[in-house]
């Protein structure tokens, strides 16, 4: 593949890392720019690759970034990702998806930009497709997916809108108000410490790598066209199995646990060739394998 400029933004956080990690492996001859403001990426996460380059912006500014040409792709990643704190920080919520996303298209627009990749939630599809409505994340989620959709309509904008499902891996946060679920049990895992699960505990979910999502995301970059490349993994664990694949004593607790069950994922990420190659309970086994049983702490 010929030379080519490619703006991820949120390069620093979790599935963005592994995106820019992927692509630079892929097209060691492209330049890549990660534009991330850190309000969850981190610095950590930054990759030391020779085509790589790190900037520190918001995506509300993305019309002032300053770039060596127009890009080929650009990876739009960067938003606010986390449901449960969405409903005490709504405001955060809508400035950086909503307000973020629209500046992110403003700039496709203008710069006319040859794809815009998008990062959707999976959420859509929750409680027979009306999961937007169930938190302000999925709302705000949501209404990006149909903003970008209406920018191909009046624009000629091209598109690929992926779904992400759980993902799961390395880079992951385990502490904070952002930690994920997996990351978190591999933290109270690693201390001998119970298994904090909110009620009902049957909630289940389509846990997927990091690694199968980004490579997902980038064969749609290359593909894809138009909404609908759900990236999930078939095989759904409730929260209380994947404690119990941990192994460990469980503490039920209330709290928001989370969105209902997703509906059926569109299939259209298949027809890229793409197909999931890590099960989460493989992951768990070989990570408990590695880690020696630690003893238990008291609560």
């Amino acid at each position: 593949m010929s030379e080519r400029l490619l703006l991820v933004t949120g390069g620093a956080g979790h599935v963005g890392s592994h995106v820019i990690e992927q692509l630079a492996a892929k097209e060691p001859d492209s330049r890549i720019i990660s534009l991330d403001n850190y309000s969850n990426g981190s610095k950590a996460n930054e990759l030391a690759l020779p085509n790589v380059e790190y900037r520190t912006g918001d995506t509300n500014d993305i019309g002032d970034l300053d770039l060596p040409g127009t890009p080929d792709v650009v990876y739009h990643l960067g938003e606010y990702a986390r449901i449960a704190p969405s409903f005490t920080e709504p405001e955060r919520v809508f400035h950086a998806n909503i307000g973020g996303t629209a500046a992110v298209l403003e700039f496709c627009r203008r710069r006319g930009v040859g794809k815009l990749v998008y990062a959707g939630s999976s959420t859509r599809f929750a409680a027979n497709n009306t999961g937007r409505h169930q938190n302000p994340y999925s709302f705000a989620k949501a209404t990006c997916r149909d903003l970008i959709v209406d920018y191909g309509e009046w624009y000629g904008l091209d598109y690929a809108i992926c779904y992400f499902y759980n993902a799961y891996g390395p880079r992951e946060k385990g502490t904070g108000p952002y930690a994920t679920l997996i990351a978190k049990f591999q933290e109270q895992y690693k201390r001998g410490r119970p298994f904090t699960v909110n009620r009902p505990g049957t909630q289940k979910r389509n846990f997927t790598h990091v690694g199968d999502i980004a490579r997902g995301m980038i064969l749609a970059g290359e593909q894809g066209h138009g909404d609908g490349y759900a990236l999930n993994h078939p095989d759904a664990y409730s929260i209380e199995e994947i404690a119990r694949l941990f192994g460990g004593p469980i503490i039920y607790q209330d709290g928001y646990p989370g969105r209902t069950d997703s509906g059926d994922a569109p299939t259209k990420a298949y027809e890229l060739g793409w197909r999931p190659t890590i099960s989460i309970a493989d992951y768990i086994k070989d990570f408990t394998a590695r880690h020696p049983q630690p003893v238990p702490e008291h609560v």
